[in-house]
């Protein structure tokens, strides 16, 4: 079994990182990158026209920023990708937030202006009740983007519920939220 992806029917990223290491990761020419903490990006494993050799950019992971947020505050959402990408539209995923455990309210969270990386933020409005929580459902995002390896556009990006359960994880964020005083 391979440690790391490197084509269309393995694009795992490198194995032996955590789930927050892995959303730092994505495929270039180059191999496989990882965003360091101070915004320089580092070769971890050399694979020679990586982005080239693997399918149309994929999404790995979804989630909030953070673990709750305050009454009124701006919400995120970061979808992640295995390739670097670009977005090329005004995209939109769905945020839903749950007022009671029947009543069931679908936000719009719209794209934060994200340029070539590997994640694109969306940001929703907080309500103004504490009782509310809020969760990222498998959904289809409108949301074109190029990669940079095929430079194909993607839209309609399927959210499925596999990188959504698989981001709990990573940068301390969560699949679901609360909202505090």
């Amino acid at each position: 079994m391979p440690q790391w992806g490197a084509n269309t029917t393995e694009e795992s990223k490198p194995k032996n990182l955590t789930e927050e290491e892995k959303s730092r990761v994505f495929a270039t020419t180059k191999g496989w990158e990882i965003t360091r903490a101070d915004g320089t990006t580092e070769v971890l494993v050399a694979i020679r026209n990586l982005s080239s050799k693997l399918a149309t950019a994929t999404i790995s992971a979804v989630y909030f920023l953070s673990t709750s947020y305050s009454t009124g505050a701006t919400g995120r959402v970061r979808v992640v990708w295995n390739e670097r990408i670009t977005p090329t539209t005004t995209g939109t995923l769905i945020v839903q937030q749950y007022n009671t455990a029947t009543s069931i309210v679908n936000i719009t969270a719209t794209r934060a202006g994200n340029t070539t990386s590997n994640f694109i933020d969306y940001t929703f409005s907080v309500g103004s009740s504490t009782a509310i929580t809020y969760r990222i459902p498998a959904q289809t995002i409108t949301q074109g983007v190029n990669d940079f390896g095929q430079t194909a556009i993607t839209s309609q990006t399927v959210v499925v519920t596999s990188a959504i359960v698989r981001a709990t994880a990573a940068a301390s964020g969560s699949t679901g939220v609360t909202v505090t005083a």
